[in-house]
């Protein structure tokens, strides 16, 4: 397994690790019509409401009904985090890390997701694990990046799941463990959570730990494609799935594309995948 797959790269950090916490009391309603985006702006300007200012924020940094505009974002963002908004804290951080609409500043990015995660933000835990890992701002620690990581896991966190995991597969800073990395794998594919399964998925077509099933493996990684998943991890999940293809016979590959679709619908049972 190459090592870009265990928390991403640089430019793929964010794509790969970070899941952040949609916009606070806004996040439902960003693509409705344009009365609720006036509210919320009118809450931002009006009120001074950071929620509302984070909404603002990640509408313009993710094109919601509008085109992306990254210095508007990270303008939004400020303003929130300037009143204490945990997440904002956090976008900023990425903003850094992955020079979008700032230049690229590991030490500037390490400095705004330790606000973050004093504030309670997971997501911002998470992402001091990747700097850790790789040493991007700080010097290389994979002890303290698992140690991180195992705390925003210990709380829920899928990206956290997801990136321990890939640390037993590995053995990078833990020792190697591939049952624990099904484990996680399983509990973050429960949330939905896109990248975990199509590296759970992998460890079914590969047979890393478990006995080869290109059913499941198939049905996990063709279900993440359908939901959505980052464009780093497009070639892995496309040929693991030539790969699982390849041995299905027409009754087998009917049986995966229909977990598929269950599993669009409905991501539940990951211990039985």
């Amino acid at each position: 397994m190459g090592i870009a797959r265990v928390m991403g790269l640089s430019s793929f950090m964010i794509a790969l690790a970070v899941h952040s916490a949609g916009a606070a009391d806004y996040g439902s309603v960003l693509r409705q019509a344009d009365v609720v985006e006036q509210r919320i702006y009118g809450a931002a300007v009006d009120a001074g409401n950071p929620a509302a200012m984070y909404a603002l924020g990640v509408m313009y940094d993710e094109g919601l009904g509008r085109p992306i505009d990254e210095s508007e974002a990270f303008q939004w963002y400020k303003l929130a985090a300037g009143q204490g908004h945990a997440e904002a804290m956090n976008r900023i951080g990425n903003m850094y890390a992955g020079a979008r609409g700032v230049p690229q500043d590991y030490v500037a990015a390490l400095a705004w997701y330790r606000r973050a995660a004093d504030r309670g933000s997971l997501a911002a835990v998470s992402n001091l694990a990747t700097l850790y890992f790789y040493g991007f701002g700080v010097p290389q620690n994979y002890a303290k990046a698992a140690q991180l990581l195992k705390t925003a896991v210990g709380r829920g966190d899928a990206a956290a799941e997801n990136k321990l995991a890939a640390m037993y597969e590995s053995g990078f800073g833990v020792a190697r463990n591939l049952t624990r990395a099904k484990n996680l794998y399983g509990h973050a594919t429960e949330q939905r959570y896109t990248p975990a399964m199509v590296n759970l998925g992998l460890l079914y077509i590969e047979a890393m730990g478990v006995t080869r099933d290109d059913v499941h493996g198939y049905a996990l990684v063709a279900a993440a494609v359908a939901i959505g998943i980052p464009d780093a991890m497009r070639k892995l999940a496309t040929d693991e799935l030539n790969q699982a293809s390849a041995r299905l016979d027409d009754e087998h590959m009917a049986q995966a594309q229909s977990l598929a679709r269950r599993l669009v619908t409905n991501v539940s049972g990951g211990q039985n995948l």
